[in-house]
């Protein structure tokens, strides 16, 4: 059916102001693992061949998953879900008008549950060569994350400032369990030290328990896990804020991933709530912790607060309202099986709003220009 002249005019206009998007969550992957080894040194590269190296610690204790992937994401040659820069801009990024892109490889929370540190420090290190080469050198609106191996947070210090400054890199990636004591444990203070030298955010994403993430709980299906995924993250909020994390280090930001929202608000007041009780145990907490929430952290729209009941999707506004319009981010999780395009993300929310979440947030959390012409 041929469009009338009208339908033309329209069509014309909402590409010229199309809203631009910044993904804070883009999964990028190798082809397979095999693409890592050239950035491995001699040893490390026949170690990894000599042991049939198939993936990133496949004895995590990651749950078998009904589907992997969005159907059509894996790549016309076979591979990855998410491994040709081509055929993302061709199926995701130029269809919806992305302005950037933040990749988070998927070995971000499955490296740091390894017990053995050397060779994850090598993968960590590899991933961050691979993703420069592949990724950031060929197109200036990908960004990256640096992946760092945190069983050895003086290590994973080192590899922070051995990419950290590169122009297209913008934080850390940690997973939300850590190997070794809570993240306010001052061992990773090295980490903390190391992103604020570059300049650099930390990036938590969901991991799942295995290895030697001991913390969270037993899940039977993942089913469970799926709906448990904010609980490792307000541990970790909780932790940095009590643990006096904030007061030392007042530069760190930090945005949380694939975890939600909807726990935030009940976290910052029940913090409130125990803190003028306790404060005598954390003398070292100044400020009561929901405004520190407000000032250090952000939060990913992922997984979507989707209501069966269309009256309630005014409280999905609400909640994000008690956090803050400039504390919410996108992040469409592709290409694993929970993404969500920009165009359904948040539809019911007011305008100017949704606005700050698709790019304006990310924008200024990340210091990127960005214009409605993107």
């Amino acid at each position: 059916m041929t469009n009338t002249v009208e339908e033309n005019i329209d069509n014309t206009l909402n590409q010229k102001t199309k809203v631009p998007v910044i993904d804070c969550d883009l999964h990028a992957n190798p082809h397979s693992q095999n693409d890592l080894l050239p950035y491995m040194s001699d040893y490390w590269k026949n170690f990894m061949i000599d042991c049939g190296w198939r993936g990133v610690f496949q004895g995590a204790g990651s749950m078998a998953l009904l589907q992997r992937n969005v159907l059509d994401s894996e790549t016309p040659d076979g591979g990855t879900g998410c491994s040709s820069l081509s055929y993302f801009k061709e199926q995701v990024a130029d269809k919806y008008n992305y302005a950037y892109a933040v990749i988070n490889p998927d070995a971000t929370w499955f490296i740091s549950a390894s017990p053995q540190h050397e060779m994850a420090a090598a993968v960590a290190s590899a991933y961050n060569d691979w993703q420069i080469e592949h990724w950031l050198s060929k197109d200036s609106s990908m960004l990256g994350s640096v992946v760092v191996a945190v069983q050895n947070p003086e290590e994973a210090a080192r590899e922070i400032d051995r990419v950290g400054s590169h122009p297209q890199i913008v934080q850390v990636a940690l997973p939300s369990l850590s190997p070794y004591g809570a993240w306010g444990n001052p061992r990773y203070y090295p980490i903390w030290e190391a992103a604020i030298r570059n300049g650099l955010i930390i990036t938590y994403h969901v991991s799942t328990r295995g290895g030697l993430y001991r913390e969270g709980f037993e899940a039977n299906n993942f089913a469970e896990s799926q709906t448990s995924n904010g609980i490792p993250l307000q541990v970790a909020m909780t932790s940095l804020v009590f643990s006096g994390v904030l007061e030392k280090y007042k530069e760190l930001r930090f945005l949380f991933n694939e975890g939600g929202f909807g726990w935030v608000p009940n976290t910052m007041y029940t913090m409130d709530t125990h803190w003028p009780m306790l404060r005598r145990e954390v003398p070292w907490v100044k400020r009561p912790p929901s405004e520190q929430v407000r000032e250090h952290f952000w939060f990913g729209t992922q997984p979507l607060i989707e209501p069966n009941r269309p009256k309630d999707a005014k409280h999905v506004v609400d909640l994000a309202e008690m956090i803050g319009r400039d504390k919410i981010v996108y992040t469409s999780d592709y290409p694993h099986f929970t993404y969500n395009p920009p165009e359904i993300t948040f539809k019911h929310f007011p305008k100017d709003f949704r606005e700050n979440i698709l790019y304006k947030n990310a924008a200024k959390l990340y210091g990127l220009p960005v214009s409605m012409e993107n």
